[in-house]
């Protein structure tokens, strides 16, 4: 799943990490359910770079987690769309 943080109008700043300069284009998020019944949960924030144009990509979680709502909580402790 990829989260557009964009809106047409630039996105602020996360206020947890990822801590750049540069504003966050979007995130993606990685879910996996593993072996042993937990959930693998992957957050990236991809952000454009102005002085060399390229996307950079920072992960900011990589975590196991018991539940889908877990994972959906670390989410929300991680993205900020304000």
């Amino acid at each position: 799943m990829m989260l557009d943080t964009h809106g047409r109008a630039s996105a602020a700043p996360p206020s947890s990490p990822p801590r750049t300069t540069v504003p966050v284009e979007f995130y993606t998020v990685e879910l996996a359910r593993l072996d042993d019944g937990t959930v693998f949960v992957g957050l990236t924030a991809t952000s454009f770079d102005e002085e060399e144009p390229q996307l950079l990509n920072q992960e900011i979680a990589a975590e196991r987690v018991a539940t889908i709502d877990d994972a959906l909580a670390l989410v929300r402790a991680r993205v900020s769309l304000s």
